[in-house]
């Protein structure tokens, strides 16, 4: 009985023990559950290295854009400090060139302003003096003219942009330049308007013919410079260089009293007044004109311009602005040639084809003062102008001569400084492209010369591509209406 008692109840404690034993399932799902518990704990950690780079990367990235910060700030402040010293060099530098200038001015024994003109002559020794050698027939100009072909090799030096303004000191008043052309403009245009003053009372140093509405307008100019009494020099074709006052003159006039003559005295608007302002220094050029006025004198208009500071334009005395042709086809070109003592048998020969290609659809004109032709580009009147004549006395001197003393009856004439420095500056600050015939531009010419060797030549133009199919044109025909020539010859 007891031993089934025992085993009995040693059944029973071995059935309780498999009850309360787990059984592998539970096991394996309980081991499952740890596991994923601890992914769980990983992710979160995993989650917070991630948050906590993300930080650290933020905090880089805040550090160097800080960095980059203090960086530009840094360049500024030097900016800022060095522009001042820069302004102040740059304005030191004109000052210490002008100051040398005008040091190396006072030092000359005479008065600068008697320095620059030549010795004034009577009226029959400047005559002689223009006419041309007895031994050999040609005039000085041509013993210093350009050998043939200089025009090809210069074309590459053109200059489609305004000279770059020079140091210089304050510029004559455009009221005093505005009133002295008026002046001038009221004398004469009485007489032009009745067509009178045709009258030839003397000959110029160049040559050319004076005539009575010439006289008329150089007394005009004489008489009110004498009125202003002021520090003022001038230089014009009849009276050279002149001074009106006991004191050491500042500045220099280059006055045309009349630019085109011949317009005038047969009551044709192509006439103006020009007048260009410079310092009194020594040996001035055409670089060294400071401000320009050119006055119609039987129209309404007047131009003005000063170095670097672009043109104006007045009709009527209210302001207007300049109207540059945009036009670059040859086939309805609007232009003008210069033509008075320009041998015929040389210049229409070489511009024939452009004459007939354009005289049809735009406009071919013969011109008589360069000043009113240059103008005339600034009120789209004209698309371009030219004077070439000169080259071909400056390229085969020996061939073409007799051309141009038979032209100018007796003395070979063509376009000086004054008769169109004033007009020359103001299209060149209104945009227009203006060279000589070799593509050349004039900053170098003296201003007080006026001799052949000193003539120029002249191709202008509303815009720069224009101006550049002009400068081939008259290029090409020069040179192979020169071939002909020098090959006839010989």
């Amino acid at each position: 009985m007891v031993s089934q008692k025992k085993k009995s109840s040693a059944t029973k404690k071995k059935t309780s023990e498999k009850k309360a034993a787990p059984t592998g399932k539970a096991v394996a799902k309980k081991k499952a559950s740890l596991v994923k518990k601890k992914a769980a704990v990983a992710k979160k950690k995993a989650s917070a290295s991630k948050k906590k780079a993300s930080a650290v990367k933020k905090k880089a990235m805040a550090a160097r854009k800080q960095a980059a910060a203090a960086k530009k700030k840094a360049a500024t402040v030097k900016k800022k400090s060095v522009a001042p010293r820069k302004k102040a060099a740059a304005k030191k530098a004109p000052a210490v060139k002008k100051k040398a200038k005008v040091k190396k001015s006072v030092s000359t024994t005479q008065p600068v302003a008697k320095k620059s003109p030549e010795p004034k002559k009577s009226p029959a020794k400047k005559k002689k003096a223009a006419a041309p050698s007895k031994k050999t027939g040609a005039p000085e100009a041509a013993d210093k003219a350009a050998p043939s072909g200089a025009g090809v090799r210069a074309r590459q030096s053109v200059e489609t942009k305004p000279p770059a303004p020079r140091a210089k000191g304050k510029v004559l008043p455009r009221q005093f330049l505005f009133e002295l052309a008026t002046a001038v403009q009221e004398a004469v245009a009485p007489t032009a308007r009745a067509v009178k003053g045709r009258e030839i009372v003397d000959t110029a140093t160049s040559g050319d013919a004076t005539f009575e509405l010439d006289r008329i307008a150089e007394k005009a100019l004489l008489g009110f410079l004498r009125a202003k009494r002021a520090p003022v020099a001038y230089y014009s074709e009849d009276s050279g260089y002149s001074t009106f006052s006991n004191v050491q003159p500042k500045h220099l006039l280059i006055v045309d009293p009349v630019d085109g003559t011949r317009a005038a005295k047969s009551g044709f608007e192509g006439c103006v007044v020009a007048v260009a302002s410079t310092r009194v220094i020594e040996r001035p050029t055409i670089a060294d004109i400071d401000n320009a006025c050119v006055l119609e004198i039987l129209g309404n208009r007047v131009f003005y311009a000063e170095r670097g500071k672009g043109a104006r334009l007045y009709e009527d005395g209210k302001l207007r602005r300049p109207k540059l042709s945009d036009n670059t086809n040859l086939e309805t070109l609007i232009w003008s040639m210069t033509v008075p003592a320009r041998p015929a048998e040389l210049i229409f020969p070489t511009a024939a084809r452009l004459i007939d290609l354009s005289s049809l659809k735009g406009g071919f004109f013969s011109c008589n003062s360069s000043s009113f032709s240059l103008t005339r580009l600034l009120t789209n009147q004209l698309d371009g102008c030219v004077d070439f004549a000169g080259r071909y006395i400056k390229d085969i001197p020996d061939v073409v001569r007799d051309h141009f003393i038979n032209a100018g009856r007796g003395a070979i004439l063509g376009i000086a400084p004054y008769d169109f420095a004033a007009a020359l500056l103001i299209a060149q600050e209104a945009g227009c492209t203006v060279t000589d015939a070799y593509g050349n531009n004039f900053d170098d010419v003296l201003l007080l010369d006026s001799s052949p060797a000193n003539h120029q030549t002249l191709v202008a133009a509303a815009n720069a591509e224009l101006h550049d199919k002009l400068l081939n044109f008259f290029d090409t025909r020069i040179q192979q209406f020169e071939a002909l020539l020098t090959r006839t010859r010989g």
